[in-house]
């Protein structure tokens, strides 16, 4: 069973997930989820980069906007998966235990969180 986001946190990230085919839609989704949510939307990296085993953006956001954000987020994200997790300081287990989806989970690359 996927893990669905909860609102456990104070700070969280998504990251939506995209490829070639589907870059321009994770382009508009995100910038209108800068938009319309005053969130924080980082780079479209059209390469892999950290853990990601897609290309990907990064919306960061906080509790306060959780509820209505990832209601949205799951409404808008037309087949994109997105990784949602909380921050707690541990990257590690932001990523793992600390990590739900919208969409189809992907297999991330844990080893560059080996000896943190």
């Amino acid at each position: 069973m996927i893990a669905r986001p909860q609102n456990l946190y104070t700070h969280y990230h998504a990251h939506v997930y995209f490829g070639p085919d589907t870059v321009a839609q994770a382009r508009q989704l995100c910038q209108q989820a800068g938009e319309q949510f005053n969130v924080r939307v980082g780079r479209v990296h059209e390469k892999l980069v950290g853990p990601h085993p897609h290309w990907s953006c990064q919306i960061a956001f906080d509790g306060a906007q959780f509820e209505p954000f990832i209601a949205w987020l799951e409404q808008n994200r037309h087949g994109l998966d997105v990784l949602v997790h909380g921050l707690t300081g541990d990257d590690l287990a932001d990523h793992t235990l600390h990590a739900s989806w919208l969409g189809e989970p992907s297999k991330l690359n844990l080893a560059m969180f080996e000896g943190t």
